[in-house]
């Protein structure tokens, strides 16, 4: 019996040994002080991220209901991009510019919608085309045969050699000539309508006009400001919404048109008109004023027109450009070219990638 109890004894004396040697860590635990948070000098240990977890989906900007999943990226979606040099633009739209439109490009970089506009009423067929760029790459100007002084070359073959989705007549050279930066010709004299004016495309996307012998202009000093494309022909149409005094000032009579207009950086609209036809008889510098301050535009430029009156859209002329007879004594639509606005694609070096690449939304024929 008293073995037996012995036995019991020794049995209870090894447990509660255990529990002493393997309960230390626990009752540490349990009879450590809690650290407060009011503490600043107290450290609080954060959870760390599951590295599996899916993170949401940062959306565009947009006044829909943000609760379905995030769109597939395509191109024309408007998704965002991380930044490059030479943006110039955070409004770029997120959506398709061109659905109402006769023609269409739609990309994450451009956005070209161009509207024919035929007024039966007024004898007038218009074409505007509403044009957005997200980079100023976008938005460039060249010469007929690749350089300045090389004479002229059809405009079709100029986009096309360029690589370019549009493109218009510009100031057929014929004063002040300032590509991306760099000057090749200087102010001309006074000889009249198209020379008093000037237009400047700055490298944030922004456009500004300078009336010659009353606003103040140095180039020098306009180049350091960031003066990036610049052109001297006329009239002013439109400044900061209102109708330019130069537009009453010239009687023109009605030609077919070129014009350049401005809302806010990245964003732009090039107006072309036709003349001499059944259904066109042109613009005078008083109805183009008036209708670019109907299109809600901050500036408008008149750029060349007549014969030079030209829209290239995806290699085609849109328009019904004015005959003109060519060197060679025949009659032909239109002229050959010493400059032209374009807008394209482009690569790591601000230059446009190959056209075939591109495809257009929506593109209807002449």
């Amino acid at each position: 019996m008293m073995k037996k109890l012995f036995c019991i004894l020794l049995t209870g004396l090894l447990l509660l040994s255990a529990a002493a040697c393997g309960g230390g860590d626990a009752q540490d635990a349990a009879t450590e002080p809690p650290v407060s948070t009011e503490d600043p000098g107290s450290i609080v240990e954060l959870e760390t991220p599951d590295p599996d977890a899916v993170l949401p989906a940062t959306l565009p900007p947009t006044d829909a209901p943000q609760d379905s999943a995030a769109p597939v990226s395509t191109p024309g979606s408007g998704s965002a991009r991380a930044p490059k040099e030479g943006d110039i633009t955070q409004n770029f739209p997120n959506y398709d510019t061109g659905a109402d439109a006769d023609y269409s490009y739609q990309s994450d970089e451009l956005r070209i919608a161009i509207k024919v506009i035929e007024d039966t009423a007024q004898t007038q067929v218009i074409y505007v085309a509403d044009i957005w760029i997200r980079n100023i790459h976008s938005f460039r100007t060249v010469f007929g045969n690749s350089k300045f002084g090389s004479g002229t070359e059809e405009p079709e073959k100029l986009v096309k050699r360029e690589n370019a989705i549009f493109g218009v007549n510009g100031s057929y050279n014929q004063g002040l000539t300032l590509h991306a930066g760099e000057k090749f010709k200087s102010l001309r004299e006074n000889k009249g309508w198209n020379s008093q004016a000037v237009c400047i495309i700055y490298r944030d996307g922004s456009m500004k006009t300078f009336q010659l012998g009353e606003d103040r202009f140095n180039l020098d000093d306009e180049i350091k400001n960031g003066a990036w494309h610049g052109w001297q022909f006329g009239p002013i149409l439109v400044r900061d919404y209102e109708i330019s005094a130069y537009a009453f000032k010239y009687r023109l009579g009605e030609k077919a048109r070129n014009i350049l207009g401005y809302y806010e950086p990245g964003h732009y609209v090039v107006v072309t008109c036709d003349s001499g036809t059944k259904k066109a008889k042109g613009m005078t510098e008083t109805q183009m004023a008036q209708f670019m301050q109907s299109l809600g535009v901050k500036e408008a430029f008149n750029l060349d027109g007549g014969t030079s009156a030209v829209m290239v859209f995806m290699g085609e002329v849109i328009n019904n450009p004015r005959p003109h007879v060519n060197d060679k004594g025949n009659l032909e639509e239109g002229r050959k070219l010493k400059d032209m606005l374009i807008f394209g694609e482009y690569d790591e070096n601000g230059v446009s990638a190959d056209l075939s690449t591109f495809t257009a939304s929506k593109f209807k024929g002449k």
